[in-house]
């Protein structure tokens, strides 16, 4: 039997693979993750979490079984990625304040030549954001390195009026799924 390993630095991604009761090894994938506009929505997402697998299995042993996942909110068929910057991130919350979006998790489980790629989504709705708020919400800097520019599970949860769908997608990682996936398909 091989090892599990999560292709991914994200501290928040290795926290949630822990609640799925299996232990994993992390390796940092060095992959471009810009998105193949080409491709549907989701296809999109899972292009990424599936290259992201291809350079970590590299690595790795045949018998080994590697996760990589990657999220995106997207809102009017615009797909938002990690804000830049302090003022991508301010458009991106004036952009979602005040309605709702979805927020899509695409992941990839690969073991040997047996690859499984699905996604979870959930439905975000925001309250409406006065300007202080966001200014007050940018200085926290909890934007950086987070789909649509927030954590549903930090200081933006003062924003979220309802989440409908997978809660734990919105954070990153499908925990029921992955674990459903790793139990049934025997990877």
């Amino acid at each position: 039997m091989g090892k599990y390993i999560l292709a991914s630095t994200s501290p928040r991604r290795h926290e949630l693979i822990g609640l799925t009761g299996y232990t994993f090894e992390t390796a940092g994938p060095n992959v471009d993750e810009t998105m193949n506009t080409s491709l549907e929505i989701e296809a999109r997402i899972i292009d990424v979490a599936r290259r992201k697998v291809e350079a970590v299995a590299k690595k790795y042993l045949m018998e080994d079984t590697i996760l990589a996942c990657d999220t995106a909110v997207v809102y009017d068929d615009i797909v938002l990625g990690k804000p830049e910057s302090k003022d991508e991130a301010g458009q991106m919350m004036r952009a979602l304040a005040g309605r709702s979006h979805r927020v899509i998790t695409g992941c990839v489980l690969k073991k040997g030549n047996t690859i499984k790629e699905f996604y979870e989504d959930a439905e975000v709705t925001f309250s409406k954001i006065q300007e202080n708020e966001i200014e007050t919400y940018l200085e926290t800097e909890e934007f950086y390195g987070k789909a649509g520019g927030y954590a549903v599970q930090g200081y933006a949860a003062r924003f979220v009026t309802r989440l409908n769908g997978d809660y734990y997608s919105v954070m990153g990682l499908p925990v029921s799924r992955v674990y459903r996936e790793l139990l049934f398909q025997r990877m």
